[in-house]
């Protein structure tokens, strides 16, 4: 899928391939070689394993549509600190989830166990740190430092409301806004700045990163339930395993009868569940609509988030964020 989204961008942004190859190349490079060889190993883990690169796609294209003709040096550390912050945060949460499988590999935690995870992740951190403390915009390290204080915030509060099953919709938000939607908003709000933006370019594509990442976090959450192992590269329906109060999953508890709020309360209080269980939720949650209304309201916030484009200067980098809007909404990715 993410091969057939940046075939959709190289065609509106012809140096796009080129400039995805050069990402790649920073990203891969960005962990060091040292010793002790097993934390350094750890590190790099998830990184050579791939992923989507979305976030760093952002950043580098809010910076080219408000700087088409800026070089890829100004704002590749910034590119880079995105995408080793999001992998930091990802090698925790499968501590905290004790997932086992990520990106169709092994965990980090899996693989080395939860102390060395922990630190490795706490090393993406620091060298994320290290490439923003290099760049010559001082706002951007501010930005950066209030966004990783954000997400840790929402980790806490996701673990505060597990099995939270009376969570409303508002709560559930904030969760998303700073667990997944702060990282969106700080990738196209730094790319905006460090490109020279103007206030009001910088305040429309922090505003499209944001609203962007609200939608994307909710079709993960529809994907949980709908796709399989093989579109995610995780074990499909883990939120329903770990008795994570999703949209989904709550707008199904508020909506289903009876019958079928205490069916579904009973296989997510379960400890232990199995492949029948995670079906029979799945039912409900179709049979009650949840799936349907959660379609509709990542298309909401999508929409919100392309209509902010409007208020940057068209070229083909802003042409490029609009194709990967429409690509969340049928994103199998």
């Amino acid at each position: 899928m993410m091969d057939k989204l940046w075939k959709e961008i190289s065609k509106v942004y012809k140096s796009f391939n080129d400039d995805l190859v050069a990402i790649e190349k920073y990203i891969e490079e960005s962990i060091p070689v040292d010793s002790p060889p097993v934390l350094y190993d750890a590190s790099r883990h998830l990184i050579t394993m791939g992923g989507k690169r979305i976030r760093p796609v952002l950043t580098l294209l809010s910076y080219k549509s408000v700087s088409p003709q800026g070089t890829l040096d100004e704002v590749f550390p910034i590119v880079v600190a995105i995408e080793l912050i999001h992998t930091a945060t990802i090698v925790h949460d499968d501590i905290i989830d004790r997932s086992t499988k990520r990106r169709g590999g092994a965990t980090v935690n899996a693989k080395w166990g939860d102390e060395i995870a922990i630190l490795a992740g706490d090393l993406l951190f620091s060298e994320a740190f290290g490439l923003v403390g290099t760049h010559r915009n001082r706002e951007v390290s501010g930005i950066i430092s209030r966004t990783c204080a954000k997400l840790a915030e929402g980790e806490v509060l996701e673990t505060l409301h597990t099995e939270d099953y009376d969570m409303t919709e508002e709560v559930y938000l904030e969760v998303i806004e700073r667990k997944t939607a702060s990282l969106f908003d700080a990738a196209t709000r730094t790319g905006a700045i460090v490109g020279g933006g103007s206030k009001e370019e910088v305040k429309a594509l922090a505003r499209y990163g944001y609203f962007l990442g609200i939608g994307f976090q909710m079709i993960d959450d529809l994907l949980d339930i709908t796709s399989g192992e093989n579109i995610l590269g995780k074990p499909v329906g883990i939120d329903i395993a770990l008795g994570k109060s999703t949209f989904v999953i709550l707008h199904a508890l508020h909506h289903c009868s009876h019958g079928e709020n205490v069916e579904l309360r009973k296989i997510l209080n379960k400890r232990e569940k199995n492949s029948g269980d995670l079906e029979k939720a799945k039912d409900i949650m179709e049979h009650c609509g949840s799936l349907n209304y959660a379609l509709k309201r990542s298309k909401y916030f999508v929409e919100k988030g392309k209509k902010e484009l409007s208020a940057v200067r068209e070229n083909p980098a802003t042409k490029a964020l609009d194709i990967i809007a429409d690509c969340v909404l049928k994103r199998e990715f």
